[in-house]
């Protein structure tokens, strides 16, 4: 009978033993960490894992000081795996909440901004879960070759399946990690499309168009298509606006004029960068008129409107007052009545 009760009390013991000296390391580390914000994580990855190795512990006590299980060495094995398969699972989501844990701070650290789901990190956790288990079968004397063919093929199986799917899933990491193309950004699709990025799902971007319509684009179609990215590497971009003055006019006056006109909007208008110094360029010999184009440039995208609209009205007024002309195509028709007509 004393072969039955010293292993009870031993484990029950023991078990009392180490819980207590679980509940003091918690306590420790959180006097210690609490200011870190590091004590939240620490609890939160090692709740679980103390419990099976506190219970683990107390059960390899009590079978050192069960004599009557060592005799039978059958149960006294299958014990002994018993706690080392609670050992090997403990191990493995520690190992599995750490690694996720360092990329989440990865991640915060290096600004990334990720979809608000937690499928990748559930994606990694469940991998390191997966070798654990098989790590687990190995040691109870499972063959695990087969296993993991088995596995291997149905991964494969499901791969093909969902080829559609995991494309646009691994093109989202790749254009998340990159960070090329962000939220807010004003991007140009070589499809002619064109609006700020809403959202990048692990699947799909969404694309807010100026007239409030959403164009939602497959991951895998934005990553092999020719983008134009607006805010990238600044906000700010040049606004070129083409001018044409008839040929009879002083083009030292013109460029002047323009200045004058471009620099007060420059400084004026929101939205305008009143550091830029606007300048003009003649680029041609019209059919009616001399081209030229005047550099401004605009803080934002949306700028870009307001500023281009009010120096054409500035600069119609500027040059009407000059006596500059801007001309517009003119039409001559010559009739031919041949012999004998009026």
């Amino acid at each position: 009978m004393m072969d039955f009760y010293l292993p009870v009390l031993v484990f029950f013991l023991s078990f009392f033993v180490f819980l207590s000296l679980r509940l003091v390391f918690f306590s420790f580390i959180k006097r210690f960490l609490q200011r870190l914000s590091l004590f939240g994580v620490l609890h939160r990855i090692l709740r679980i894992p103390t419990l099976l190795w506190v219970l683990a512990l107390s059960l390899y006590l009590a079978l050192y000081f069960s004599e009557e299980l060592q005799k039978h060495r059958k149960y006294f094995h299958l014990i002994e795996k018993i706690i080392e398969g609670l050992l090997i699972l403990s191990i493995t989501f520690v190992i599995a909440d750490v690694i996720v844990e360092v990329i989440k701070f990865y991640v915060r650290k290096s600004n990334i901004s990720l979809p608000p789901t937690a499928l990748i990190f559930a994606l990694i956790k469940g991998v390191i879960i997966a070798l654990g288990v098989i790590t687990l079968l190995s040691s109870f004397g499972v063959p695990v070759a087969h296993f993991i063919t088995t596995l291997g093929i149905g991964a494969l199986a499901v791969s093909l399946a969902l080829q559609g799917t995991l494309s646009n899933f691994f093109s989202g990491l790749n254009i998340i990690a990159s960070r090329q193309i962000e939220v807010g950004d004003f991007i140009r699709l070589e499809t002619g499309q064109e609006g700020y990025v809403q959202d990048i799902t692990w699947m799909n971007t969404v694309i807010r168009q100026r007239d409030n319509n959403l164009v939602i684009v497959p991951n895998s179609r934005l990553v092999s298509s020719i983008i134009t990215n607006h805010r990238k590497p600044e906000p700010s971009m040049a606004l070129v606006i083409p001018i044409g003055v008839s040929y009879s006019s002083d083009l030292e006056k013109v460029e002047r004029v323009t200045l004058e006109v471009a620099k007060e909007v420059q400084r004026s208008v929101e939205g305008a960068d009143p550091s830029f110094e606007p300048f003009i360029r003649y680029s041609a010999f019209g059919d009616f008129s001399i081209n030229f184009s005047v550099i401004l440039r605009v803080l934002d995208t949306d700028a870009q409107f307001l500023v281009r609209h009010e120096f054409i009205k500035r600069i119609k007024e500027a040059y009407e007052k000059e006596g500059i002309e801007i001309p517009f195509p003119v039409r001559k028709i010559y009739l031919y009545y041949g012999e004998g007509g009026a």
